[in-house]
């Protein structure tokens, strides 16, 4: 099974779903809503975030090639025949376990109003970069392993 992934679709497919997820949270899309929502006013992420940043961009990589290596097994497994079959399965994926593992902390959330407005937004920019992530990865991963 593992013979078979393309390992230059998987690192190219990490480096751009890696990018995406710098943009997603990035003051270029949603970064003021989710660290507000989250009652982040950036004080923190000021001090701590230059001796933490080469260890936040490494853990968020290794996960984004992790990400991107499953989704290459999974592909490899269903035998995806075509880019709207890759394009589904990343959805099915998505929605089979990150949404409903995100739901699950939406219900028990500490973000005060339980099911409030802030909470909704952490959960709506989060799964929405990682609907993004997985359908990006699983077509990026199958068009060019089937260059």
């Amino acid at each position: 099974m593992f013979e078979i992934i393309n390992p230059i679709a998987v690192l190219v497919a990490t480096l751009i779903g890696y990018f995406l997820g710098w943009a997603w949270y990035s003051p270029l899309l949603f970064q003021k809503v989710w660290m507000e929502a989250r009652g982040d006013n950036g004080s923190n992420s000021e001090q701590n975030g230059k001796k933490e940043m080469p260890r936040i961009i490494a853990y968020g990589f290794a996960t984004t090639l992790a990400t991107a290596f499953s989704m290459a097994v999974f592909l490899s497994i269903t035998g995806a025949n075509s880019l709207t079959e890759a394009f589904q399965i990343g959805l099915l994926l998505c929605f089979g376990f990150v949404v409903t593992l995100k739901f699950g902390d939406l219900i028990y959330t500490n973000i005060p109003p339980h099911w409030g407005k802030r909470a909704q937004t952490v959960f709506i920019i989060d799964t929405g970069y990682q609907i993004a992530l997985f359908t990006i990865l699983s077509t990026v991963i199958w068009y060019i392993s089937n260059l």
